[in-house]
C-alpha cells in the first residue's frame, strides 16, 4: 500500500512545501542516543514494547483437566468427525491448559488445530478465529519463535482488513497493533534488510493516516494514535538510516512524498527521500494534529505539544522545543492536571519517551543486563554533564564506561515546571545496560 494513491498526498505535498522550505536544519552536535535500546531505567516500560498478554494465563488447572478435555475431544470426533465445528472450543481450552503449564509446543499444536477447524467450517477469513489467533500469537512470542510470529501477524492483519476502509474500532485497533509489531520486528532485525521493512512500515502508516483523516465519523483519538505511531517510525528511521541532513541546509517536507518504490531503484530513492524529509515531516504531522484539536481535552492537546517538543528537543532544536513545553505546561496548569505536570516536567526525562527503541523482552544470545548507578547534571538545554557511573552489583569498568558514553549523547526533556527550563545538578539514577 502506498500513500501516493490517496489524493491527500498530493494536497499535502503542495501545502507542506512551504513549511518544509521554511524549516531550517535543526540537528546539532551529531546523533542523539536511541534511549531504551541498550540502556533503560529499571521498571520503565512503554506500550510499544509489546501487547498485553492474551487471556488464559494464570494458575494451572488440576491434573485431571488434561484427561477431561481429551475425553470431550474424543466424544466430539466420534460424533462429528475430525473437523466437527464443536471441536474448536475444547481444543482452545486444552491449548490454554498446556500453555499455562509451560508446554508451549503442545499449546501451539492445539491452537493451530482449533484454527483449522474454524476455517474448515466458517471459511478462511472467519472472525471466529480471532481470539484463538491472539492466543497463538502469544504462544509464538513466549516460545521465542519470532519468524512464525511475524508470519502470523501478516495473517492477523489481513483478517482485519489490511488497514483499508471501511474502518471500525476493531480494524483500527488491529492496524495499530500490526504497526507496533512491525517496529518490533525492525528493532529485532528479523530479516536481512530492516530498512526495507521500515520504509514499507512508514508508507503503510502514512496511507492509513491519510485514509482515516478523510473519515469524519471516526473518533479523533484514532487519528492521534496513528500519528504517534508514525512518529515512532520516524525516530527509528533517524537512528537506523542516519540521514545526512546537515548537508541539506534546508529541509523539504515534500520530499517525504516524492519517490515511490515502484520506480527503478525505487527502494533506495524512497529511503533517501524519507531520510531528508523525516524531520520536517514529524514537525508538520504534529502541527497538523494540534490544529485539528481545538476542542480536545487539555491533557490530549498537552500530549501533542509534548510530543512535538520532544521531537524538536531530540534533534537539538531547543528553542522550538521550549515553546512547545511552555504551551504544554500552561495547558496542564489551567486544567489542574497536577499528576501529568509532575510526571512530564518535574524531573529531566530521557528522550525519546515513547518506546520507539525499547527492547523489553528477550536479549540476544550471550547478552545480559547489568545494573548501574549514574550521577550527573542535566542543563537547562537538556544536555547531561559531569557524568559518573558505577556497576551496582560488581565491578565492571567497561560497562560503566559504555553507560557514560551513552548518557553523554542522550537528549533530555529538561525540568520545566515554572515556565522556564531549569538545571538539575547531581541527578542520581539507576540504569540497566545490555552487556
Amino acid at each position: 500500500m502506498s500513500p501516493f494513491a490517496s489524493p491527500v498526498a498530493s494536497i499535502l505535498q503542495r501545502a507542506l512545501l512551504v513549511l518544509g522550505c521554511a524549516l531550517p536544519c535543526a540537528v546539532q552536535g551529531g546523533s542523539a542516543a536511541p534511549y531504551g535500546e541498550t540502556f533503560v531505567r529499571p521498571g520503565q516500560h512503554w506500550s510499544d514494547g509489546g501487547p498485553p498478554a492474551a487471556p488464559g494465563q494464570g494458575p494451572g488447572e488440576e491434573p485431571q483437566a488434561d484427561h477431561r478435555y481429551r475425553q470431550q475431544l474424543a466424544a466430539l470426533e466420534e460424533g462429528g468427525g475430525p473437523y466437527a465445528d464443536a471441536l474448536a472450543e475444547p481444543l482452545t481450552s486444552l491449548g490454554r491448559h498446556y500453555r499455562v503449564r509451560g508446554d508451549l509446543e503442545q499449546a501451539r499444536s492445539l491452537y493451530r488445530r482449533a484454527l483449522h477447524v474454524v476455517r474448515v467450517n466458517d471459511g478462511l477469513y472467519s472472525r471466529r478465529q480471532l481470539p484463538i489467533l491472539r492466543e497463538l500469537l502469544e504462544v509464538y512470542r513466549e516460545a521465542g519463535d519470532m519468524s512464525a510470529l511475524d508470519e502470523r501477524y501478516e495473517y492477523y492483519f489481513r483478517l482485519y482488513g489490511s488497514g483499508r476502509a471501511p474502518f471500525t474500532d476493531a480494524r483500527l485497533r488491529a492496524g495499530l497493533e500490526y504497526l507496533r509489531w512491525q517496529r518490533e520486528a525492525v528493532r529485532l532485525a528479523l530479516d536481512g534488510d530492516d530498512l526495507r521493512r521500515l520504509v514499507d512500515l512508514i508508507d503503510l502508516n502514512e496511507a492509513i493516516i491519510s485514509d482515516v483523516a478523510l473519515d469524519s465519523s471516526l473518533d479523533p483519538a484514532w487519528h492521534r494514535q496513528l500519528v504517534y505511531s508514525q512518529l515512532r517510525n520516524l525516530y527509528l528511521l533517524q537512528d537506523r538510516a542516519q540521514p545526512r541532513i546537515e548537508e541539506t541546509g534546508m529541509l523539504q517536507t515534500s520530499l517525504f512524498y516524492l519517490a515511490t518504490q515502484q520506480e527503478p531503484g525505487g527502494h533506495e530513492l524512497r529511503l533517501a527521500t524519507l531520510q531528508r524529509g523525516a524531520l520536517p515531516r514529524g514537525v508538520s504531522m504534529l502541527q497538523s494534529l494540534i490544529e485539528r484539536m481545538p476542542t480536545a481535552a487539555p491533557a490530549a492537546l498537552a500530549r501533542a505539544r509534548l510530543e512535538l517538543g520532544d521531537w524538536y528537543q531530540w534533534h537539538g532544536a531547543t528553542e522550538r522545543a521550549g515553546d512547545e513545553y511552555t504551551a504544554a505546561v500552561a495547558l496542564l496548569r489551567e486544567a489542574g492536571e497536577v499528576e501529568l505536570l509532575e510526571r512530564w516536567f518535574a524531573q529531566p526525562v530521557e528522550l525519546p519517551d515513547n518506546g520507539a527503541f525499547w527492547q523489553p523482552r528477550q536479549l540476544p544470545e550471550g547478552k545480559r543486563r547489568v545494573l548501574l548507578e549514574a550521577v550527573y547534571d542535566v542543563s537547562a538545554s537538556g544536555r547531561p554533564g559531569n557524568i559518573e557511573a558505577r556497576v551496582v552489583d560488581a565491578g565492571d569498568d567497561d560497562a560503566a564506561y559504555r553507560l557514560r558514553r551513552q548518557l553523554a549523547v542522550t537528549r533530555f526533556r529538561p525540568r520545566w515546571l515554572e515556565g522556564r527550563p531549569e538545571e538539575v545538578a547531581r541527578l542520581v539514577r539507576e540504569y540497566e545496560l545490555v552487556d
